[in-house]
């Protein structure tokens, strides 16, 4: 017997909404840690040309 599908929209946009959070969740964390690491070698540049520039004076 098959059940009427009058709930599938229901499902499917429940099923979206769970593939919409975990593909955040996979992605947040990758672009959080290439955010993190430009800001380390932004800082460590910095840090170097100081530190450069203290030497020569």
């Amino acid at each position: 017997m098959i059940p009427e599908f009058e709930y599938a929209p229901y499902v499917w946009t429940s099923y979206g909404i769970f593939a919409i959070i975990v593909a955040w969740q996979v992605i947040q964390p990758l672009l959080k840690r290439r955010r993190l690491k430009a800001e380390l070698r932004e800082e460590q540049a910095l840090e170097e040309g100081d530190y450069s520039h203290d030497a020569q004076t």
